[in-house]
């Protein structure tokens, strides 16, 4: 039930321009994510592919004219275009919203005082403060507000919106300010590396998940080196045979799991997959909850249709086959509370994995042996290409760090001259926590409504890959069911001309029953996993599992509208991520926004529950730029679920998804337009 349509958006009478997307449709790359071009593009059609998409893309967000260039490579590419000037652009963030003429609490983080009436000449201080009064707007004044516990706005908040001072940039921010550091030199061996003692600000066991210096992203020091921000696969990683990956902890044979199988449903027009089936714990313990389609046995996964399909597994570890020193010291140490870890793309491409290393090279071996993690994909095999992190003996660049968390000591390669130490005047931050709003009821039938939040800034928070995965639907997709800005059970939520910068994890999780919900004119960059998620809910576990296909209960977000946002740089960590991710949802309405440079989707649909979505006059290009086999937007269907969605009445046939109108540029690993 999936209806493609394309070309509409493009005008008649610019019939060169219209040549151009059709062409480009058909330039993808057949495998991984080599370059932006196939090695025999005609440099023509290089360019004019690229002028296509700018203008398409600067009509929707002329805001983000210099960005699109850069990531276009007009210069490259178009020989005499020039860069348009970001300080003639006009804004999105900050906006100028009008101030309330009445009921409004101010916070100011500098001048304010929660003893304060909270007016606009004597402010609070804090937000979470403000979130006590009863107001209907909090304005908040210009800076950084450092959140240590998640913001929290449940019913006793319906009707409030929550704004920055007009034109003032409003940032909340999961890290923790470093400030006063007294800096001495290491005796490790890299450049210029330098300590400092954080036992008086990290009195708790909490990792520095990144570093922030002068609002730069610093990472973890690893091996291959490489900038997760700059430079992508293949930089950065060691390459490995199949046979390199070790046996599973969890044997997928013979299959331990509790099988689910529901024959019941009426699908005339699908032979292949015509009922609801998987499996519950066996090598699904890993996830939460412990239930996924592929948990099922390889001989029930219907072929073809499925597309591969094998009972899922994990490898216990690798062997590096001396591509790693002997020994790493800090990895032999016991009683520590420090952890390595190592990330691996999964075999194809698809996804990557996160572990954490349990044993490294025990036993006169070479193998690296997993404990925690991967559960980060949904399907398993093998692995493919790795690296490690989070190993002192590795700190050896400027961008990489190493904290010590049983000693509270901080080590830092320093983009100083040689022999000096970060600068007194250097902005660092210690970046610790994973979520900052919480939007939420505990139930769907007292749901939070007509919330707005609306020019705030989100940065800072930390890496989420190693917190519970589940299996949304039958897509090849996990997630974490979790977001900066965390949204359920709640009815008209909007989040407009927001900033999304530098995150860990997924930006906003739309979760659950969700109804109305607006992300319109935001912008979100350098994002550890996906931009936006919508994830609803069926039971998977009661009954060994025969109620997971019943979506009746309308425990789904329905009716979402994605409208106007720029998507960029996404899947810094977390690989298998997107723009805009759906599972479990229904009649989502995507429309206008500008989408590129991702690891993997631009929009992934990750089932056939519901349908009637809208996705239209989107321009998405540069994405699949380190994953393969799949395009710019996926669109799976593998498990049928039961709504009324469609007439009203329970049915197993979902709506028509309309994909109408986009410029869809299939380039870098992209083997598929839609």
């Amino acid at each position: 039930d999936l209806k493609l349509q394309f070309l509409y958006f493009i005008v008649i009478s610019n019939m060169k321009h219209a040549a151009v997307f059709l062409a480009a449709a058909a330039a993808t790359v057949s495998g991984q994510g080599y370059g932006p071009d196939q090695p025999d593009t005609p440099a023509d059609f290089m360019c004019d592919w690229r002028e296509l998409t700018a203008e398409y893309a600067n009509a929707l967000r002329p805001d983000a004219e210099a960005l699109v260039y850069d990531a276009l490579e007009l210069q490259k590419y178009c020989n005499g275009t020039v860069r348009p000037d970001p300080s003639k652009l006009p804004t999105v963030f900050p906006p100028k919203n009008p101030l309330p003429q009445s009921n409004a609490v101010y916070v100011d983080g500098t001048k304010g005082e929660d003893s304060n009436s909270g007016s606009i000449d004597k402010p609070v201080k804090t937000i979470s403060h403000a979130l006590t009064m009863k107001a209907g707007t909090v304005v908040i004044r210009a800076g950084t507000y450092y959140i240590q516990e998640t913001l929290k706005m449940g019913v006793e908040h319906n009707g409030m919106t929550v704004t920055n001072y007009p034109g003032e940039e409003v940032w909340l921010s999961g890290g923790r300010k470093l400030e006063n550091l007294q800096w001495k030199k290491s005796s490790l061996k890299g450049f210029n590396i330098w300590e400092a003692d954080l036992s008086s600000i990290m009195t708790d066991d909490k990792e520095i998940s990144e570093l922030r210096v002068d609002g730069q992203r610093a990472w973890m020091a690893r091996f291959p080196n490489a900038n997760p921000e700059s430079q992508f696969w293949p930089i950065g990683y060691l390459t490995t045979k199949e046979d390199d990956w070790l046996e599973p902890k969890i044997k997928p044979h013979p299959n331990t799991a509790t099988l689910v199988r529901v024959e019941n449903v009426t699908r005339d027009w699908d032979i292949y997959l015509n009922h609801y089936s998987g499996g519950i714990n066996g090598t699904c313990s890993i996830y939460d909850p412990p239930f996924s389609f592929f948990c099922q046995n390889s001989s029930t996964m219907p072929e073809p249709g499925c597309g591969g399909c094998s009972t899922y597994y994990v490898p216990g570890g690798v062997n590096t086959n001396n591509s790693l020193p002997k020994t790493y010291p800090s990895l032999t140490k016991t009683g520590t509370k420090n952890k390595a870890f190592l990330s691996a793309w999964r075999a194809y491409h698809w996804a990557n994995w996160k572990f954490e290393i349990d044993s490294y090279h025990a036993k006169n071996t070479t193998d690296i042996i997993f404990g925690k993690g991967g559960f980060q994909g949904g399907r398993g095999g093998p692995g493919s290409d790795y690296y490690i992190e989070n190993v002192i003996e590795e700190l050896d660049v400027v961008g990489e760090y190493y904290f010590d968390i049983d000693t509270k000591m901080l080590y830092i390669s320093s983009n100083t001259t040689a022999g000096t130490p970060p600068s007194a005047d250097s902005e660092i931050i210690a970046v610790t926590e994973k979520d900052l709003l919480s939007i939420t009821s505990p139930s769907k039938t007292t749901p939070v409504k007509n919330v707005k939040i609306t020019g705030i800034g989100f940065r800072d928070t930390r890496q989420t890959m190693l917190e519970p995965h589940g299996v949304p639907s039958g897509g090849d997709w996990s997630l974490e069911r979790m977001g900066v800005v965390f949204i359920e059970n709640t009815v008209n939520i909007e989040v407009s001309k927001c900033k999304f910068w530098k995150l860990g994890g997924n930006s906003i999780m739309i979760s659950k029953s969700a109804l109305h919900t607006t992300v319109q004119a935001n912008e979100f960059a350098l994002l550890g996993s996906s931009a936006v998620a919508a994830w609803g809910w069926t039971d998977e576990i009661t009954d060994n599992g025969i109620h997971g296909y019943d979506g009746t209960t309308n425990d789904f977000p329905r009716y979402t509208a994605i409208i106007g946002n720029l998507f960029r740089e996404i899947g810094i960590w977390e690989k298998q991520s997107s723009a805009f991710f759906q599972a479990k949802t229904a009649q989502s309405v995507v429309r206008g926004n500008v989408v590129f440079n991702l690891a993997r989707a631009g929009f992934n649909l990750n089932d056939g529950f519901g349908g009637g979505d809208q996705i239209y006059e989107n321009v998405l290009f540069n994405t699949c730029r380190e994953s393969s086999d799949h395009g710019p937007i996926n669109s799976w269907d593998r498990q049928p679920f039961l709504t009324t969605v469609r007439t009203g009445q329970p049915s197993w046939q979902m709506e028509w998804r309309n994909v109408t109108r986009n410029v869809v540029i299939a380039n870098y690993g992209g083997m598929k337009e839609v």
